[in-house]
């Protein structure tokens, strides 16, 4: 993943003195942190809103430290199977992590028993329940609402004392000027590498436009963004262009992206399912014939389909290519081909 690699350079390059993918100062705080997290043992609680790659983080800590060789388990604290579900989880999770670092991710979500046990690993001496403590690292990633889970009683403050002896907190990108334009930079150095492209530099205009851009989804939304930007360049700098999806969001800017293939021709609307109403179709299902009797074309069928994915998948581009077996480079080529460049989030 690029954002783990670029935290795990960095904090190599911090140990080494020398200087790393990120220079704003928010960013060089969550490095020194985290490597001062990874050469330690104790608990480490990452709070952060979504997107802002708190379980790449902790995974970063895990590779900088004595435990890089030993195994790295996630346990997801929400399970729609309910509590006793998550108890077993945790109990399996410890012990794929024997030796290693168990990540517990929306720790604030954690149902009351598995919190108990979770407590005896962090305090094997006050536990009862467990003659032998788990060798396992805990890495916990929360929401800002932790707080607020404790003072309504949600969660055990005793365990949000023992999680909180190395907290550190992400900061979203909204929250910091110049955040995003840094991150930006270092993920364009990166995908340009894995492309293969020239890319210098990011342009006034387009550090512009991020800087005034919210990022809900924080760094996840940036990356995707960074990416398709690099996909899609044809020069040596990024520029405003090269990210319609943001100007478009983006109060005071207008883009014009033409929405035509190479060709010159429009793409065709996706068609109804032949004799089927639409009201009646199943968004699920594709049909190869239009409503004519004639074989859809394969720009059509795929365009739809990429649609779809679009929309199953909320605009998680990872996700769409990875269900789709393409790469994200070329999903973004297709898009653009397929005049599909407004409908990524």
């Amino acid at each position: 993943m690029p954002l783990r690699e670029i935290l795990a350079d960095d904090i190599r390059a911090l140990r080494q003195g020398a200087a790393g993918h990120v220079a704003h100062p928010e960013g060089l705080r969550v490095i020194r942190l985290a490597d001062r997290a990874a050469r330690g043992t104790f608990p480490v609680l990452i709070e952060a809103e979504p997107g802002s790659g708190a379980i790449a983080l902790a995974r970063a800590i895990h590779g900088a430290g004595e435990r890089k060789s030993r195994p790295f388990a996630i346990l997801r604290a929400e399970d729609p199977a309910g509590s006793d579900a998550v108890e077993a989880a945790l109990t399996e999770r410890l012990r794929e992590a024997q030796g290693g670092t168990l990540c517990v991710e929306s720790v604030e979500h954690l149902p009351p028993g598995a919190q108990v046990r979770l407590l005896e690993v962090l305090s094997p001496q006050e536990g009862t329940r467990r003659a032998i403590r788990p060798d396992a690292r805990i890495v916990a990633t929360a929401g800002f609402t932790l707080n607020e889970a404790v003072r309504r009683g949600r969660f055990r403050e005793d365990l949000y004392y023992r999680l909180q002896i190395q907290p550190i907190a992400l900061r979203p990108l909204r929250a910091e000027p110049g955040l995003a334009g840094d991150w930006a930079r270092a993920f364009m150095r990166l995908f340009a590498r894995e492309e293969g492209k020239s890319l210098a530099a990011l342009a006034p205009d387009a550090l512009d436009l991020l800087a005034r851009y919210d990022w809900p989804g924080n760094l996840r939304q940036l990356e995707n963004a960074v990416f398709r930007a690099v996909a899609l360049a044809e020069g040596v700098t990024l520029t405003a262009a090269e990210f319609p999806q943001i100007a478009a969001r983006t109060e005071g800017r207008r883009i014009e992206i033409p929405l035509l293939r190479e060709t010159g021709d429009p793409l065709p609307p996706a068609l109804p399912l032949a004799g089927s109403p639409p009201g009646l179709r199943d968004p699920g299902t594709l049909s190869l014939m239009s409503d004519g009797g004639e074989m859809r074309t394969l720009a059509e069928l795929e365009a739809e389909v990429i649609r779809f994915a679009l929309s199953h998948y909320g605009g998680r581009m990872s996700a769409i290519s990875r269900r789709l077996g393409i790469g994200r480079s070329t999903l973004y080529r297709k898009m653009k081909e397929l005049g599909l460049g407004d409908e990524a989030a």
